[in-house]
């Protein structure tokens, strides 16, 4: 088995051990919470408390979430919230939307995504043309150049996969931001990621981080998009796939590039809010922050970063295939 085949199967084997039902649950209740204890029972976890983190355990699996906050973590890799987890009564609870739009799907992939294996994916090189995007201030390397060579290499790993990867721009052209999603469309997409790198005006900014869509009715996280937007988009079609596309991408981007993770946020970016399809945006580190500059200017660097985004993609695909819808 190849070395990252072989990653892949322990980590997504482990991910689904100990989730005992099979169908989605509908956590109904009247404030539209639902408790961590009732996740800690769904999931036959033991809950407690470090500090002012809430831990739920079982042998395989463990969800970390931060009261009053909207942190959480599955199996260490981060995950915002789109609301602070609150005291409901005498339990901590976390809103409805999170759990079944987010950690639910997660933890259970099989009971949410379609049984039928993907068959192409769309990658997005973001920026290009007069849009440098981000520009790093030590060597002048510029964000259009740095995610074309990934993308570059992404679609090389996958294609040894026998996957097929289309690309929104394959030189140093701009298309739109309606031509990507509406290309992904023309070629019947079944995946779109966009692939970026970060720039802050605060240089110790680091990480990488990866968004996917709001739900329906929340704002993005930190007002990312345009604060304010929380009508049904197009891609809220796919907001259970999105998640697992994103966490999966995540985890495997932190793993490959071994920095800070800054976790799976959520983002109505005109990329993820029209995609025809399940969509992430990655963010391969911050060309404004000295040693990622550096980083991102190496090789060795951006084919670790594609090996992530490839690692995510096939991820999403083992577990596609192990779906019981």
């Amino acid at each position: 088995m190849h070395p990252i085949t072989r990653k892949l199967f322990l980590f997504n084997t482990v991910l689904l051990a100990g989730c005992g039902s099979t169908k989605p649950v509908e956590a109904k209740s009247p404030t539209g919470t639902v408790s961590l204890s009732y996740i800690a029972r769904l999931y036959t976890m033991k809950m407690s408390m470090s500090g002012k983190n809430c831990v739920l355990k079982n042998k395989y699996n463990t969800i970390e979430i931060e009261t009053n906050s909207r942190r959480a973590w599955i199996n260490g890799i981060m995950v915002w919230l789109h609301h602070p987890c609150r005291l409901s009564g005498k339990e901590w609870a976390i809103r409805e939307a999170d759990f079944k739009k987010g950690i639910d799907c997660i933890m259970r992939s099989y009971a949410y995504l379609e049984k039928r294996t993907p068959k192409v994916v769309v990658l997005d090189p973001g920026h290009g043309g007069s849009d440098p995007g981000a520009t790093g201030p030590r060597t002048n390397i510029r964000e259009k150049q740095v995610v074309l060579d990934i993308a570059l290499r992404v679609k090389a790993q996958l294609e040894a996969k026998r996957i097929q990867v289309r690309l929104t721009r394959s030189t140093d052209i701009i298309p739109s931001l309606q031509q990507r999603t509406d290309y992904a469309a023309s070629v019947g997409a079944d995946l779109f990621v966009s692939i970026h790198a970060d720039g802050a005006g605060d240089s110790s900014a680091h990480g990488v981080e990866t968004f996917i869509m709001t739900v329906e009715g929340a704002d993005s996280s930190n007002h990312y998009g345009q604060p304010g937007d929380t009508f049904a988009m197009k891609n809220n079609s796919f907001d259970a796939a999105n998640a697992v596309l994103g966490f999966n991408l995540q985890g495997n981007l932190v793993k490959a590039t071994k920095r800070n993770d800054r976790g799976l946020r959520r983002a109505r970016y005109s990329v993820l809010k029209n995609a025809p399809c399940p969509a992430a945006l990655v963010e391969c580190g911050f060309l404004t922050n000295p040693e990622e500059e550096a980083l991102l200017n190496t090789a060795n660097y951006r084919e670790a970063c594609a090996r992530g985004i490839a690692s995510g993609v096939l991820a999403y695909f083992t577990l596609a295939r192990r779906s019981r819808k």
